[in-house]
């Protein structure tokens, strides 16, 4: 049995990888530049752009990475701005093994689902906030965060079966 074709190994490897790479990628987006050019300037960006979603339908204010609709204030910090799942979820995208290519079309596509789906979270979560604050905390806590990692863990999976499986199967006919 060649190393290629050992199910244990392969299913060792992607697992070491992995976590190897999710302990790496969480380094690295502590320090402090990619503080400075990555979760600020995203945290940003996501306060500005869920009030701009939220302005047809309440009074809106957005004053930094601060938000208030209908006069419930939410802080859009670095905990709330989807850069951990995507390190989770590119992490496992470098780790599968597939070509460069399908790696490169896992992040293409991962990369703005999950921030696409981060800014639905917040905006969702502000609504929510505004109307009925009591429900605030556990779907913010609870709910939303098992949607992300399920969600992340479905475009992970789509990719997968769309751009590395059909590959795997020509290479088995072969």
């Amino acid at each position: 049995m060649t190393e290629s074709t050992n199910p244990r190994r392969d299913v060792l490897r992607f697992a070491v990888t992995f976590l190897v790479l999710v302990f790496v990628l969480r380094w690295l987006v502590t320090l402090g530049p990619i503080a400075w050019f990555v979760h600020e300037p995203l945290c940003l960006a996501i306060a500005r752009v869920s009030g701009w979603a939220l302005t047809p339908f309440g009074a809106v204010v957005v004053q930094g990475n601060r938000l208030a609709f209908d006069g419930f204030w939410v802080q859009v910090v670095e905990a709330c701005n989807g850069v951990l799942p995507t390190t989770i979820y590119l992490s496992a995208v470098f780790a599968f093994p597939a070509t460069w290519s399908a790696r490169l079309w896992g992040a293409a596509i991962g990369i703005p689902a999950i921030f696409g789906l981060n800014l639905l979270r917040v905006v969702s979560l502000v609504v929510l906030g505004a109307k009925w604050p009591s429900l605030f905390e556990d779907v913010h806590i609870y709910v939303w965060q098992t949607l992300v990692v399920a969600l992340s863990m479905g475009i992970w999976i789509f990719w997968a079966e769309r751009f590395v499986r059909p590959t795997a199967r020509v290479e088995a006919s072969a």
